[in-house]
């Protein structure tokens, strides 16, 4: 599976999961019952049962357990069937009417790269990376 697809199974599972418990859960799961349409089989019926339980989530609270299950049943409905990404993109998108300003952020470094993310605001550098290097004694 590619990079683009694993990140994109994170965000689904937990704008799915962080749905749990709140007023966007019928929204969650109705446009994970789309992804779930496109699924044939025995896992089908095996998520689709794991969809219909009730959620015990309380309201802003993200269960890791659950967002673990539902980020691998994506990654693998994902890796047998990358056509599944429009629906799973609707997923990751959802958001609060009544706070829009919430994001799922994912980042990612790879080949000793580095990540200076923020969601919001401005992000200021003291310091780059030649900078550190020097300062840590590495002369190179």
């Amino acid at each position: 599976m590619n990079e683009e697809l694993a990140e994109l199974a994170v965000s689904g599972a937990t704008a799915l999961v962080s749905a749990m418990g709140t007023d966007l859960w019928q929204e969650a799961r109705r446009l994970m019952g789309r992804v779930l349409a496109q699924v044939r089989g025995s896992r089908r019926d095996e998520l689709s049962v794991a969809l219909d339980r009730q959620s015990t989530a309380a309201r802003g609270a993200v269960d890791a357990g659950a967002v673990r299950y539902w980020t691998e049943a994506l990654s693998r409905l994902l890796d047998r069937d990358p056509g599944l990404a429009q629906d799973v993109m609707a997923l990751a998108a959802l958001r609060s009417p009544e706070r829009p300003d919430i994001v799922i952020q994912v980042n990612s470094a790879t080949h000793s790269g580095e990540v200076f993310a923020v969601q919001h605001g401005t992000q200021h550098f003291a310091s780059g990376p030649q900078s550190r290097a020097r300062d840590s004694g590495d002369r190179s």
